[in-house]
């Protein structure tokens, strides 16, 4: 018995030994990657573009495509991703016959600042993906392990990826200084399986959010959708103040942050359409039957403000701050390139008083704050601010003339105002105040 206790003490001594050994390799006190450059109105333009056409090319093809992203496409996407990610930091480098893919990810929460520096290699191949050498940290994986190890660990956590299936449909990678072309054979239900590896993720960070009583507020939703019925025009207030009421009583008996979770959700659900709200809604197990978010619906009297408001909740809520208060410059950078309205802060201020509506359900305090508030309130004033001296039309010519970039100083004072006006709101400011 003594032989057999030790021999088991002695194998978790390696496999500390191990882990340490492990940790040790893979994670180190610098980063090799640095923050990009700041992002230019330019380089969201053009990765926006690549994607929309590839996307739309891809779900219409029939047979195998073609996919090219020179090098300024490809660090306009990393740029954005890296803005997008928080902790994240990527840059590309092409040469001849391979592409090098560096990144370094920063630890979140830890108690020494720590990174994740890693190197991959994609190389060029008539048949198929074939990745080179893989450098993890310390650890340099050969290319043939690497990319067995990682189609096991992908295919093991998202069986309905269909791993395999998905890198069979890569035909061929070229590789070439100026150049990376990929030939792909078009993959039925892609957005689907995507969507399913969401979800999954989604839980894993918190399993009982999918519980969550998304479906009783979705219904009340659609209730007070016929009671309104078409008419000319109607304030987002209406819907949001009897749903506050219903929150607050089921919050007595229950979790108060968990309603307003829900209340969240299904707002951020029922008001948005298409691709997003199959998304959205992807996140629960209850038997949600989508419907038609009604037309006439706007927040200080515009229906693009409102969506703004509702997208930036339903994202924020699947997301770290650090994407979610992104997603509105973006989205702003790619209208003001689109020949349309151009740049607008009074939409800035929609996104981010919707990421702001989705703190009150990270916090109990700021969701009892919230729902004591809107309990009593008389108009959307309660919890959106006024829009009437931001700016808006601003064309790209203008806005890197006036801004430079979103990380400029003066656009940050800009954001910074727009922050301030949102959390002396009644419906967010702190209750301690």
């Amino acid at each position: 018995m003594r032989k057999l206790l030790a021999a088991l003490l002695g194998l978790a001594l390696v496999l500390l030994l191990g882990i340490l050994l492990l940790l040790a390799l893979t994670l180190s006190k610098q980063a090799t990657v640095y923050a990009p450059a700041s992002v230019s109105a330019g380089q969201v333009a053009e990765s926006k573009q690549w994607l929309k056409t590839n996307l739309a090319h891809y779900r219409s093809a029939q047979q195998v495509i073609e996919v090219q992203l020179n090098q300024q496409q490809m660090q306009g996407l990393l740029a954005l991703a890296s803005t997008a990610l928080k902790g994240l930091n990527a840059e590309a480098e092409y040469q001849s016959q391979q592409l090098l893919i560096s990144a370094s990810l920063a630890l979140p929460n830890s108690v020494f600042s720590a990174y994740i520096n890693s190197q991959i290699t994609v190389l060029s191949s008539a048949d198929g993906l074939r990745l080179g050498d893989w450098q993890l940290g310390g650890l340099r994986l050969p290319g043939s392990f690497a990319q067995s190890l990682a189609t096991g660990a992908l295919a093991h956590l998202f069986p309905e990826l269909k791993v395999a299936e998905l890198l069979a449909s890569v035909v061929s990678v070229k590789v070439n200084p100026q150049q990376l072309d990929v030939t792909l054979q078009p993959m039925a239900n892609l957005g689907l399986r995507v969507a399913s590896v969401y979800k999954n993720i989604s839980q894993w960070q918190n399993p009982s959010s999918h519980h969550l009583p998304v479906d009783v507020y979705y219904q009340k939703l659609s209730t007070l959708k016929r009671q309104y019925g078409q008419r000319q025009a109607i304030s987002l207030y209406d819907y949001l103040y009897p749903l506050s009421f219903d929150a607050a009583i089921r919050g007595k008996q229950g979790e108060v942050l968990a309603e307003q979770q829900a209340l969240v959700w299904a707002m951020a659900i029922f008001f948005s359409q298409g691709a997003f709200q199959q998304l959205m809604v992807q996140r629960f197990d209850q038997p949600i039957i989508l419907e038609a978010a009604p037309t006439n619906v706007t927040l200080a009297g515009r229906r693009d403000l409102l969506l703004h408001f509702v997208y930036s909740a339903g994202l924020s809520l699947a997301a770290e701050r650090g994407f979610s208060a992104s997603i509105g410059e973006f989205k702003e950078l790619f209208d003001s390139l689109e020949g349309g309205s151009g740049f607008s802060f009074a939409d800035l201020a929609a996104d981010r008083t919707g990421i702001m509506f989705a703190e009150t359900a990270r916090n109990a305090d700021k969701a009892q704050q919230f729902l004591s508030v809107m309990r009593h309130a008389h108009s959307e004033e309660a919890f959106f601010p006024r829009i009437d001296d931001l700016t808006e039309g601003i064309s790209e010519q203008q806005f890197s003339q006036v801004y430079g970039s979103t990380s400029s100083e003066l656009y940050q004072q800009k954001v910074f105002f727009i922050d301030q006006r949102i959390a002396h709101l009644a419906a967010f400011k702190s209750p301690k105040d």
